[in-house]
């Protein structure tokens, strides 16, 4: 009799097997990655703290990591706004929830770990780092778009920044919140497990060939 320890744990055979493994992993990899979202946030703090010292935008000063995300400061005034006051010494900042961009991580690694392939370790490692650089941009996004696009008037008239970037910002804000975490995942995951894939997919057309020769009617 094996033991639950000496068990091998081989790559799916199926494609049922796998959407079954693909469930499995899905409860205990969200739980790890929220436990480490603070270290797996730390070059995109390094990135856009890089950013800010550069100057890049202009009117960010500095940008701090909290717990899930990140704390844009800048040198905005929030301006005349109806029904509020403000202290003359008052700033604009806003603060982002990373984990709603970077949740993609957790995604990439549950269907990784699924797959169990030879270089499952190494694939994680690199598609972390292939996300890496879309997290960024849509996390400097968010924060753009909180700062000039939900500030008020007031706030943009500081600003010189044209209609065009505006929209940029708008545009990658929509797509980061809809499409960008699950999306680049899955294509990060398909690019990273390539003949994987090709071995599932060649079966199904083999199965397919098979079932139509079948249906075929012999000749007399």
């Amino acid at each position: 009799m094996t033991s639950w320890w000496q068990y091998e744990f081989h790559s799916p055979k199926n494609i049922s097997r796998f959407f079954w493994r693909i469930l499995a992993w899905v409860p205990f990899v969200f739980l790890a990655w929220y436990a480490l979202v603070p270290i797996l946030h730390w070059p995109i703090r390094w990135f856009l703290s890089g950013m800010a010292l550069l100057g890049v935008p202009e009117f960010v000063t500095s940008v701090g990591q909290t717990l899930h995300g990140f704390e844009f400061v800048t040198n905005l005034t929030p301006g005349a706004q109806p029904g509020q006051a403000f202290r003359p010494d008052a700033i604009v900042s806003t603060e982002v929830d990373a984990r709603i961009y970077t949740y993609g991580n957790a995604l990439m690694a549950s269907l990784t770990l699924a797959a169990w392939h030879k270089d499952r370790w190494k694939n994680l490692w690199y598609g972390w780092l292939c996300l890496l650089p879309f997290q960024m941009l849509a996390v400097f996004a968010v924060g753009m778009k909180q700062v000039l696009l939900n500030s008020g008037p007031a706030v943009r008239a500081q600003v010189e920044w044209a209609q065009w970037q505006l929209e940029v910002i708008a545009y990658l804000y929509q797509f980061s919140t809809l499409m960008m975490p699950p999306v680049t995942a899955l294509a990060v995951w398909l690019l990273l497990h390539r003949e994987f894939v090709e071995k599932f997919v060649g079966a199904d057309i083999i199965a397919l060939i098979r079932a139509t020769e079948k249906k075929k009617p012999k000749r007399a």
